[in-house]
């Protein structure tokens, strides 16, 4: 069991410092005969060939080396690689009715260099003439899951219809007034909250595990999960109405000081003291920190964005598919530790060490956050 915990341990922090593949964010604007599709994505990514469907970091890719050549050169010479290859981004993109047609290349932004061990956004603005008034948008497999926000106009103040693609897939049909349905609303916003937390949410993932070692008993736990995810609502939907905003450099090592802090506990309770009044402090600490992973979660739909006409439907479907994860992985963690939990050596064998090692990493991510 100690082994599986340092297997843990290695996992993680091998992904520390990892090149991660988050998806295209499309913002398309239709007017005035033409459409104005602003992408928001990985260059490196596509220059060096790495299939975003196969692969959640750059690491594992084969195309690894050759990924990070790119991602060492600064801004211009990126830029220039762009410019030249083109094709290839051009080759990223299938617009139904529009064969002949081309994107062109309006504007092209990168972002400032940051540490060449996280991935920087380069910001695309294109445009393509329209001759009909609905097509649909197909982007290639390798581009990996594509978000598609359309704006009724350039101030891209209202979102009047987003959609979630999966790699490969063909979106519905796109018009000046599109328009999603309740129910693909519903579950789009439900896989996206899902998918946050199951597999791309690794520090909220430990979190829950490192409330999960407080104790293999019910009630305990119960009154935890259920303490993180009223706290959690609560910031997430201040955050998606911009009632509350506190900026991710705050929040990103608060969320993982919250994992080392909850794991390293587990390792000091006395054990049997499950229904103490220091617990009550637990629970109210948990309360707190739920608040702030809850304001990392609407960074996630901050990115995505929330359709105007569906705010409320969207918000909820994503807190939905965030505690559909939760509920998963708590359920999974019980019915593998149910058994040892009863026995002699449970504490020692593997509440003290898997607590010790989520903990060892929470306060690593802490410390990486803070200082690089």
């Amino acid at each position: 069991m100690r082994g599986i915990c340092f297997a843990i341990l290695f996992f993680f922090s091998s992904t520390i410092n990892s090149h991660e593949i988050k998806p295209a964010i499309v913002d398309l604007i239709i007017a005035d005969g033409k459409a104005s599709i602003d992408f928001k994505i990985k260059a490196e990514q596509i220059l060096a060939g790495v299939d975003a469907s196969q692969y959640q970091d750059t690491n594992d890719a084969p195309q690894a080396k050759l990924y990070d050549q790119y991602r060492e050169k600064n801004e211009e010479e990126l830029k220039q690689d762009i410019q030249q290859n083109w094709n290839l981004f051009q080759d990223q993109i299938t617009i139904s009715g529009l064969e002949g047609s081309s994107l062109k290349l309006v504007d092209l932004m990168i972002d400032q260099d940051v540490n060449p061990e996280y991935p920087r956004d380069t910001n695309l603005k294109t445009e393509v003439p329209l001759n009909q008034n609905q097509f649909t948008i197909q982007f290639a497999t390798e581009l990996g899951p594509v978000v598609i926000r359309q704006f009724e106009d350039i101030s891209k103040e209202n979102i009047f219809f987003s959609t979630y693609l999966q790699p490969g897939e063909i979106s519905a049909e796109l018009s000046p007034v599109s328009q999603a349905t309740m129910s693909q609303t519903i579950i789009e916003y439900i896989i996206l909250g899902i998918e946050h937390i199951v597999p791309k949410g690794l520090d909220h993932i430990l979190f829950i595990f490192g409330i999960f070692f407080f104790a293999v008993k019910l009630k305990p736990l119960l009154w935890q999960v259920t303490m993180f995810t009223l706290a959690h609502s609560l910031t997430l939907i201040l955050a998606s109405l911009k009632l509350v905003f506190i900026p991710a450099s705050i929040i990103e090592p608060l969320i993982a000081l919250s994992i080392g802090y909850v794991a390293l506990e587990n390792i000091y309770q006395k054990q049997g003291q499950f229904h103490s009044s220091s617990n009550a402090i637990r629970y109210a600490v948990i309360f707190f920190f739920g608040l702030i992973h809850g304001l990392g979660f609407a960074f996630v739909l901050e990115d995505i964005g929330l359709p105007t006409g569906q705010l409320i439907l969207s918000l909820l479907s994503f807190n939905i598919g965030v505690e559909i994860a939760q509920i998963g992985l708590v359920v999974l963690a019980y019915l593998l530790m149910f058994y040892p939990s009863k026995q002699l050596w449970y504490r020692k064998a593997i509440q003290i060490p898997c607590s010790l090692v989520i903990g060892l990493i929470g306060i690593y991510w802490f410390f990486e956050r803070v200082f690089f």
